[in-house]
């Protein structure tokens, strides 16, 4: 029901003031880029190349929701590029980026908005007859994954690793959790990578992410 974008920004919402945290907010910006490049990586459209380039590789069909002009310069470059260049040109967009998400959680029933603030809508519509957030539920998820260890989707590994990625885990989990958490999401990643290129592709996101944040 959501992308990555997605789901990265409803985890940096406030859950009462309805705006992006302040752990997040520094780190918002290659945060979506790299949850762009991964959404882009898990449906098969980019791959990393042996010397760690980003190569379009398909033209899958994806979600009328992410931005159109963005992925259009990826496609016509000709020239195979770092990861870490892409990354940047795509934060350099962040901000129409999320505003563009922040439209689509809107009619997707998650939030609505007043001004600038989102408002949590409960019960979420992926629980109707619940009384909880769709960040309420999406965290519950997580957290089952990163301590509980249950079986996760592609997916679910991804978003934790991004979080990893731009240290912000504590967007799910509590201090004393967060090292077993982020060993755990390590160790799948590495594992699943070894068979899975998508993943492989990943794992140079989630570097360059890393790095950026650490540049900051």
């Amino acid at each position: 029901m959501f992308t990555l974008p997605e789901e990265f920004l409803l985890l940096a919402v406030h859950e009462a003031k309805g705006a992006i945290i302040g752990s997040a907010a520094a780190r918002l910006k290659p945060g979506l880029a790299g949850a762009l490049l991964a959404e882009l990586a898990l449906a098969g459209n980019i791959r990393a190349t042996p010397n760690h380039r980003l190569q379009w590789v398909g033209d899958i069909q994806l979600p009328d929701d992410l931005p159109g002009k963005v992925i259009g310069a990826l496609k016509e470059d000709p020239k195979e590029r770092k990861f870490g260049f892409w990354l940047a040109a795509l934060a350099q967009k962040a901000d129409k980026f999320q505003a563009k998400i922040s439209d689509s959680l809107v009619h997707k029933g998650v939030f609505t908005q007043d001004d600038e603030h989102l408002q949590w809508v409960i019960p979420s519509p992926l629980q109707p007859e619940g009384k909880a957030s769709t960040k309420y539920l999406l965290i519950q998820r997580l957290r089952a994954i990163g301590l509980a260890q249950e079986e996760c989707t592609s997916r679910d590994l991804v978003l934790l690793s991004l979080l990893r990625a731009c240290d912000l885990l504590d967007l799910v989990f509590l201090r004393d959790e967060r090292k077993l958490a982020a060993g755990y999401i390590y160790e799948q990643l590495f594992s699943r990578a070894i068979s899975d290129a998508a993943l492989q592709t990943v794992q140079e996101i989630e570097a360059a992410v890393a790095a950026a944040v650490e540049e900051d």
